[in-house]
């Protein structure tokens, strides 16, 4: 039970000192990678695989910038600021003053 205690906080101290970044760049990879493979087969609904894969890559990047946020207080970029500030997601910011 301590092992698993101390595998827990490990992976978390992991997530939070590299998850910002690690989030982001998977993040991006994904969506180049379902709309790329949407654009190639012509189609949304042939392989529901890529739409998928470009909404989870979506959902990491944001993720990715948000953990960003809320670690350091600050947007990584401007054009996160400007996601996170949409009024479905303004509400979870964890930035309040832009």
């Amino acid at each position: 039970m301590i092992f698993l205690a101390g595998l827990t906080i490990i992976g978390v101290i992991l997530l939070w000192m590299f998850g910002a970044g690690m989030a982001r760049f998977i993040g991006i990879v994904l969506i180049l990678d379902g709309v790329g493979g949407m654009a190639i087969r012509n189609s949304v609904t042939e392989n529901p695989r890529f739409p998928i894969e470009a909404v989870v890559g979506l959902g990491l990047w944001l993720l990715g910038h948000w953990l960003f946020a809320a670690k350091d207080g600050l947007w990584r970029s401007r054009l996160g600021q400007r996601v996170w500030r949409l009024p479905g997601l303004s509400w979870m910011s964890p930035v309040r003053h832009g």
